[in-house]
C-alpha cells in the first residue's frame, strides 16, 4: 500500500453562477484520464453531493472534504500521493496553487507535489499585474491598463486613455466584482465596490473596446508542444461575460489573419508561462488587431464545449501530459469538421423576481446547450430553441427598444430585415420615431407608467400580442435625463420574462437571429448524432 502511485484531483466545490458542472466535468475526465496512464488510485477531494466527481464509482478514492490548504495536508499526510492536480476543478482549487507557491518550502517538506504548471507560473498568470508584464516582454499586444489603488489616479487615468474603462480587482472568477464605468460618478462607484471585494490586492483598470469581437482559445500545453483545441469566436461584441455569450466553433467573422495572430501568441504565451496542463486565453479583435485579456491556467467552462465540437478530449490529455506524456504529433495541428457548433446560455430569470435581463461583464446564466449543425444558422436556431426561448420562424411580432441615439442607428438595417421577413414591428415612443424617419412603419407603443394611454406596452405583453422582444439597454450612467429611459427599459425586459416572451438584450445577437431565420425558413433542420459529426474530422481523441 506504501508504494501504490496516487494522485489527488482537486474537485470544483459547490455548484454557483460562474463555477458549475462544466468544471466537474474537468474533474472527472481528469480522473478517467490518470487512470488510463496506469496509477494506482485516482483520488477525488471534493464536497459537493450533487457533482458527478462525488459519485461513488467514479474515482478509487473519495473524500467528501473542503477545499483548503489544511485539509489537503491532512489527506495527504495520510495517502502519501505521488502528487495532486490543481488544474482540473476550476478557480477555488486554482487559488491554492498560489498558496502552495507562497509557501512552497512547507509544503515541499510536507511531500505536497504539484503536477502539472508550477505555483510561481499559475501567480503569474492570475496577478494581472505580472501577466501585463509577460506580454510586454512578449511585444504581445494588450489593451492600456494600470493597477491603481486611488480614486484620483483612477480618475486620471480614465482620461488619459479615455471612457469606458473597464474595473477588475486581481483573482476573480465570472467577472466578479467587475464593471465597465462609462463616466466619472460610475467610474468612482465601481472603485469602492471593488475595493470592499479585494482589498489586498491593486485595482487593474483596463481600457475597455467598444465594437470589437472577444474570441477564446481552449488548448494543453505539455511544456515543449501546444494542443490549440479550437479558437472560439462570441457573437455578441465584447462587454458581455463569456459565461452569458452565445459562443461559434469554428470562428464565423474572424479573418484568416487574426486567427493566425491568436494561434502564434497562444503558443508563446503558453510556452512562456511553461504551462504542463489545460490552459484558456481569451482575446479582443478589433480592426484586425489582436489583443490579449486574460490567461487562466485550468481547465475552462467552455472546456466540454470544445473537447465534444473536436472530438478531441482535452482533460483526458491535460492529464496524460501532467504525468509526463508529451502530446501526441497528430494533436498539433487538427482541423475542423464540416459543421459549426454553438453553446448558449441559459438563465434562471424566471425564478428570480425582479432580477434584470441585462448582461454585462459579470456573469448570470446558470446553464448552457451545446447544438452541432451544418451552418451557423441551423446550429443558432437549434441552439436558442434548446435554450428553452420560442423564436418565431413564420410571421409574427416583435418589440423593438433601443436606447441612445447611436444604437437606434443601427439598429435600422435589422429592422429592414425584419419587415422584408414580414414581422410585424411594435416599437417604443423613439425607437418608433427613428424608424419611421428612415422609411419604416412601426406600431408606436406608449410606456407602462402611461397606463391610460392606447396601445400600451404592458397590455400587448399580457395579452400575447407581441412574440419576441428586442430590447438593446443603454450603458449604465449617472445622468439624470438617462434614468427614467433605464427603469423604463428594465421594466420591459422584466415584464417579458415574467409571460415568458423571449428577450433578446444584444444587437449582434438579434442580428444573428434574423439572418439565421431568413436562411431557415426554405431549409428543414438536418437531425444527426454527434458521431455522423465527427466522421468528418481527420483526428478523434477521446
Amino acid at each position: 500500500m506504501e508504494n501504490q502511485k496516487k494522485v489527488i484531483v482537486l474537485g470544483s466545490g459547490t455548484y454557483r453562477i460562474g463555477s458549475s458542472v462544466e468544471f466537474d466535468w474537468g474533474c472527472v475526465n481528469c480522473v478517467w484520464g490518470l487512470q488510463e496512464t496506469g496509477i494506482d488510485k485516482a483520488i477525488i477531494i471534493n464536497y459537493n453531493p450533487e457533482t458527478v466527481s462525488t459519485d461513488y464509482d467514479i474515482s478509487d478514492r473519495l473524500y467528501f472534504e473542503e477545499l483548503s490548504g489544511e485539509r489537503v495536508l491532512d489527506i495527504c499526510e495520510l495517502e502519501k500521493p505521488y502528487g495532486i492536480v490543481l488544474n482540473a476543478g476550476g478557480q477555488i482549487a486554482q487559488n491554492l496553487a498560489a498558496k502552495f507557491a507562497k509557501y512552497s518550502e512547507f509544503y515541499r517538506k510536507a511531500n505536497i507535489n504539484i503536477l502539472g504548471t508550477h505555483g510561481s507560473r499559475i501567480d503569474m498568470a492570475e496577478d494581472r499585474v505580472k501577466f501585463s508584464a509577460l506580454l510586454d516582454n512578449l511585444n504581445i499586444k494588450q489593451p492600456e491598463w494600470s493597477a491603481l489603488t486611488k480614486k484620483e489616479k483612477a480618475v486620471e487615468f480614465a482620461e488619459e486613455v479615455g471612457y469606458p474603462v473597464l474595473v477588475r480587482p486581481s483573482y476573480v472568477l465570472s467577472g466578479a466584482a467587475m464593471r465597465v464605468s462609462y463616466d466619472e460618478k460610475t467610474l468612482k462607484d465601481t472603485l469602492d465596490l471593488a475595493a470592499a471585494v479585494s482589498e489586498d490586492y491593486p485595482v487593474i483598470m483596463t481600457k475597455f473596446f467598444k465594437d470589437s469581437r472577444e474570441v477564446e482559445c481552449d488548448g494543453v500545453c505539455d511544456g515543449k508542444n501546444v494542443c490549440i483545441g479550437a479558437i472560439i469566436e462570441h457573437i455578441e461584441n465584447a462587454g458581455v461575460h463569456s459565461g452569458d455569450a452565445t459562443m461559434t466553433i469554428p470562428p464565423q467573422t474572424i479573418s484568416e489573419s487574426a486567427i493566425e495572430k491568436i494561434e502564434n501568441y497562444t503558443k508563446k504565451i503558453a510556452l512562456a508561462l511553461k504551462i504542463i496542463g489545460p490552459f484558456n486565453i481569451q482575446y479582443l479583435v478589433k480592426n484586425g488587431d489582436v489583443f490579449v485579456i486574460e490567461c487562466n491556467l485550468r481547465s475552462s467552462r467552455s472546456m466540454p464545449y470544445v473537447s465534444k465540437t473536436r472530438g478531441i478530449n482535452l482533460m483526458k490529455l491535460a492529464a496524460e501530459v501532467i504525468m509526463g506524456n508529451e502530446i501526441p504529433e497528430q494533436l498539433l495541428n487538427g482541423t475542423y469538421g464540416n459543421y459549426v457548433a454553438v453553446k448558449a446560455p441559459m438563465f434562471s430569470f424566471m425564478r428570480l423576481d425582479k432580477a434584470d435581463i441585462h448582461l454585462g461583464v459579470e456573469m448570470n446564466s446558470t446553464g448552457e446547450v451545446g447544438v452541432l449543425g451544418d451552418t451557423l444558422s441551423e446550429a443558432l436556431m437549434m441552439a436558442l430553441e434548446a435554450a428553452e426561448n420560442d423564436i418565431p420562424i413564420e410571421d409574427g411580432s416583435v418589440l423593438l427598444s433601443v436606447g441612445g441615439e447611436e444604437l437606434k442607428l443601427k439598429l435600422i438595417p435589422l429592422a429592414k430585415t425584419m419587415s422584408k421577413l414580414g414581422f410585424t414591428i411594435f416599437a417604443t415612443e423613439d425607437t418608433a420615431k427613428t424608424l419611421k424617419e428612415n422609411g419604416l412603419d412601426a406600431v408606436k407603443l406608449y410606456k407602462v407608467r402611461e397606463s391610460g394611454k392606447e396601445p400600451n406596452i404592458k397590455n400587448c405583453l399580457q395579452k400575447g400580442v407581441i412574440d419576441l422582444v428586442v430590447n438593446i439597454p443603454l450603458p449604465t450612467t449617472h445622468e439624470e435625463k438617462f434614468r427614467k429611459i433605464i427603469k423604463d427599459e428594465y421594466i420591459i425586459r422584466r415584464m417579458a420574462v415574467d409571460y415568458n416572451i423571449p428577450v433578446i438584450v444584444n444587437l449582434q445577437l438579434a442580428e444573428a437571429l434574423f439572418d439565421a431565420i431568413e436562411k431557415m425558413r426554405e431549409k428543414s433542420i438536418t437531425v444527426k448524432s454527434l458521431n455522423d459529426y465527427h466522421d468528418t474530422l481527420d483526428e478523434i481523441y477521446w
